[in-house]
């Protein structure tokens, strides 16, 4: 099989010669949210004043909650990426299952285990730089967002998800047999909407 991360076409047409099978892309979407969940416990680890008599604020438990997070984010993600992908699908007249399109999806969840990894780096860079003891506790977590290198982890998951996007484009091409171009209003329209909402909430 090739590689879906740099000839996604070929892969999902090599693909969809086989059986539908969602254990590879579940296992995907929990990378990501293992990844994701263990930078959220760090956010919030690094501006969360501990509590008193607490040593270290990022715990196990803050982990596993973060992880817990990231996992219902990630799957209700998944799941609606594919229904809204499969409804305009069907709509420009594509065929094909909705397995078929969830497991496509699912794929393209890989550069989401990466983006996370790149987020904390920034909380590592810009953790010591920030005299957190003379801000206002309520602004601990502003105050790190704001700062140029977690602004550079912002864009650069705006760039993982554009990647994520031309992975879906080719997955739905082959999910729902459809050209090129009608795969990418497919994928085009909803991706658009969410990066709107992130840059809105970036800024």
């Amino acid at each position: 099989m090739t590689n879906p991360l740099t000839n996604p076409d070929r892969f999902f047409g090599e693909l969809s010669g086989r059986d539908p099978n969602l254990r590879i892309p579940a296992a995907i979407v929990l990378l990501a949210a293992i990844t994701t969940g263990i930078y959220i416990a760090a956010v919030n680890g690094v501006t969360t004043p501990p509590p008193s008599g607490a040593a270290v604020p990022f715990t196990a438990i803050s982990v596993a909650i973060g992880v817990i997070g990231g996992f219902v984010i990630l799957s209700v993600s998944w799941i609606l990426y594919a229904g809204v992908f499969y409804a305009l699908s069907t709509l420009l007249r594509g065929v094909g299952s909705f397995r078929r399109i969830l497991e496509f999806t699912g794929y393209g969840f890989i550069p989401a285990i990466i983006a996370p990894v790149i987020g904390l780096a920034a909380v590592w860079l810009a953790y010591p730089g920030i005299d957190f003891s003379a801000i206002e506790p309520q602004l601990l977590k502003q105050t790190l967002m704001q700062n140029p290198l977690m602004k550079a982890s912002d864009i650069a998951g705006i760039l993982f998800l554009l990647w994520s996007a031309v992975i879906w484009i080719f997955g739905v091409k082959h999910a729902c047999a459809i050209s090129r171009r009608t795969a990418t209003v497919t994928v085009v329209l909803p991706v658009a909407v969410y990066l709107m909402y992130s840059i809105v909430i970036m800024v």
